[in-house]
């Protein structure tokens, strides 16, 4: 079932804008496909409206997740059990999905799902 909520108040993004998939919060960085790391900042987490396009798909350290990214270029990580709530409720066209987005936590790790509890969630 999409997010119609969540509980998490803040979020980790990057200097450039991207949601981020996994903090060490120990270090105050982001490890990102366990080659390198970033500096970030708690963001509150509102919810957002987008036009997402897929971009890829990647591996972290417990689970395979996708990459959204919106028009401006910035990333967005996905849970496939939140991709595969998603599908039967939104229509997406050549990799592109418009909807309203809030980001959750599974464990140590972030990601975006369709908000539906929100006005102007795409429907069918």
């Amino acid at each position: 079932m999409p997010a119609s909520k969540s509980s998490i108040t803040e979020v980790p993004y990057d200097e450039r804008g991207n949601l981020l998939f996994y903090v060490d919060e120990r270090f105050g960085y982001s490890y990102l496909d366990g080659e390198y790391s970033v500096p970030y900042t708690m963001r509150p987490n509102d919810p957002f409206r987008a036009t997402l396009t897929v971009d890829s798909m990647r591996t972290g350290r417990s689970a395979k997740y996708l990459i959204w990214r919106d028009e401006h270029g910035h990333h967005y990580p996905m849970f496939i059990s939140d991709l595969t709530a998603m599908l039967p409720l939104v229509t997406v066209r050549l990799g592109e999905v418009s909807g309203t987005w809030i980001v959750r936590k599974k464990g140590q790790n972030y990601g975006i799902a369709l908000d539906a509890g929100r006005t102007g969630s795409p429907t069918r």
